[in-house]
C-alpha cells in the first residue's frame, strides 16, 4: 500500500493520542511522552488506515459488493501473515463471546 492522499494537516482532531501515550508507557517510554511524537505516531497510524481502507474498498468494488467486509481487508492483509493472524484470533474471540452470550441469555431466560 502506498499512500497518495494529502499531507496532514496539524490542526485536525486527534482521535488516538490518549491511546497512544498508553502505549508507548506500555513500551517503555516516560509516562508523559514529548507531543510531537504523540501527533507524528498519530499521523502514521490514521495515514495506514485510511491507506487499508482505501485499499480494501478496492477489493469490495472488484468483487461488486455495496458493503465493506471483513473478507475486503483480509484480501489487502493477505501478505502479512501477522496481522492476518490477528484478524483470524479477534474473529475467533468475537464468535466464542457470542456463543457464551447466547448462553448467559438463554440460562437467564430459563429462570424466568
Amino acid at each position: 500500500m502506498s499512500s497518495y492522499r494529502k499531507p496532514v494537516y496539524r490542526n485536525r482532531q486527534r482521535l488516538f493520542s490518549n491511546d497512544l501515550k498508553a502505549l508507548l508507557y506500555a513500551f517503555g517510554d516516560s509516562p508523559t511522552p514529548n507531543h510531537e511524537t504523540i501527533q507524528t505516531l498519530e499521523d502514521v497510524l490514521t495515514t495506514y488506515m485510511i491507506d487499508l481502507i482505501v485499499a480494501a474498498n478496492h477489493s469490495r468494488l472488484a468483487h461488486g459488493r455495496n458493503r465493506l467486509k471483513i473478507e475486503d481487508v483480509k484480501f489487502v492483509l493477505r501478505k502479512d501473515p501477522t496481522k492476518l493472524a490477528r484478524i483470524h484470533d479477534l474473529q475467533k474471540m468475537d464468535r466464542e463471546i457470542s456463543k457464551a452470550k447466547k448462553l448467559f441469555d438463554e440460562k437467564a431466560q430459563k429462570k424466568e
